[in-house]
């Protein structure tokens, strides 16, 4: 060993990060001038999951947690962002886990592949938190020695990252393979406008009034409705699947523990494939039985129909009360939000004829906050948190008034 020489690192450190943080997961992109690359939090998985198993001497977050979720639940700290700066604690045996204490340890876990790709992040953060609560967001990452640049809503990121697409009267880049269900609208208005951009984590689905304009995008309102928060969507699922499976074979998998973890293990696989078009097999299997439970999209569209209306009838309330000139340019849906069964359908039911209906990529939050590294390195955005407004940076600008000029002429 030649203690005089350092390793060779494996990628230079000249990428920035960018992070988004919700009630269900952290994900994180490495971006440079050439590519956009994943992280993987959790490896090999990319996404960390904000679940924290207890039952073991060490508390360990991401997939640990989640696989135990509904084998022993009791043993599990999840959902618990939106409790942070709160008295709220989880315990199990002789471990007790607070909000803080809980996200700490995810920043912990996450802090290695971070900063092997690069020494300055931005984190996006969902709009449900509190001003108290995202002190504390940024206090754990300060525990634990993360490259932390800046913090922004990611909403608001991910509308300003595409703001050129709104201005030019142009689609964004939806998420491919994009489904034949969905019949995009495009507009063909230029210039500012509106959009609303469709959340869902473990908490809420939310939604996110912005406002495009030539120099700036504005935060005009949010709503969340608990209610119908992904979690909603994962039992009614179980419940369907499981009454289908006690109809085939007159067995149910929530009596056996084992069996119901390993049909929620299967959900997100599904729901991926489902979103696609494709049809879903799931396996219910005990040491005693097993069964195979095959699904077209339309079944899973059907078991959560409930959920979808009540879905976009709250959108379309929601929407109703914002004093908005005309209606949004578009409705764009997050990877998470875009793969519950019938949503997307919905809303596009609910919305105007001039509003297009559209899937984001999973990465587009991420890679959003990582574009602002470059300006918060150089001081070209305010040492706060990105919370109703963000500037567009100049080249932007240049190119909207520019357009704009070819209007009028």
């Amino acid at each position: 060993m030649f203690w005089g020489k350092k390793a060779p690192s494996v990628h230079d450190k000249t990428r920035a990060v960018g992070l988004d943080l919700t009630a269900t997961r952290l994900r994180g992109v490495a971006l440079s001038d050439w590519k956009t690359r994943a992280l993987h939090l959790d490896p090999p998985a990319e996404n960390l999951a904000l679940s924290v198993a207890l039952d073991r001497r060490t508390p360990e977050v991401g997939r640990a947690g989640t696989g135990i979720c509904r084998k022993i639940p009791h043993a599990v700290c999840a959902n618990f962002l939106p409790h942070l700066a709160q008295s709220r604690e989880w315990r199990y045996g002789r471990c007790v886990a607070t909000a803080d204490a809980a996200l700490e340890w995810t920043f912990s876990k996450a802090r290695g592949p971070i900063l092997a790709e690069s020494e300055a992040s931005v984190l996006a953060l969902p709009t449900y938190l509190s001003p108290a609560q995202v002190g504390r967001v940024v206090a754990a990452t300060a525990k634990v020695k993360l490259p932390l640049k800046g913090t922004t809503i990611g909403a608001l990121a991910v509308v300003a990252d595409r703001a050129t697409a709104v201005l030019n009267g142009q689609p964004v880049a939806p998420e491919l393979p994009f489904p034949d269900w969905i019949v995009p609208l495009h507009a063909t208005a230029t210039g500012p406008g509106a959009v609303v951009l469709v959340d869902a984590d473990e908490y809420a689905l939310s939604a996110a009034v912005l406002a495009v304009e030539r120099t700036v995008v504005r935060l005009v309102a949010v709503a969340n409705w608990p209610r119908l928060a992904v979690k909603m969507w994962k039992e009614r699922l179980l419940d369907a699947v499981a009454d289908r499976c006690v109809r085939l074979c007159r067995r149910d998998p929530r009596d056996s523990a084992e069996a119901e973890q390993g049909l929620y293990d299967q959900l997100d696989e599904a729901l991926d494939r489902i979103r696609t078009g494709q049809r879903v097999g799931l396996v219910v299997r005990t040491d005693r039985w097993f069964q195979d439970v095959i699904h077209q999209p339309d079944e899973f569209e059907a078991y959560c129909s409930v959920l979808s209306r009540s879905a976009a009838e709250a959108v379309r309330e929601f929407l109703a009360g914002v004093p908005l000139p005309q209606p949004p340019r578009g409705l764009w849906l997050t990877h998470e939000a875009g793969r519950l069964p019938g949503l997307a359908r919905a809303l596009h039911l609910h919305s105007s004829e001039g509003t297009s209906v559209e899937v984001l990529p999973p990465n587009a939050i991420a890679q959003a906050a990582a574009a602002l590294v470059p300006r918060w390195l150089v001081g070209a955005l305010p040492r706060v948190h990105l919370d109703s407004v963000l500037e567009l940076p100049p080249v932007l600008q240049e190119s909207a008034a520019e357009k704009a000029r070819k209007g009028r002429g």
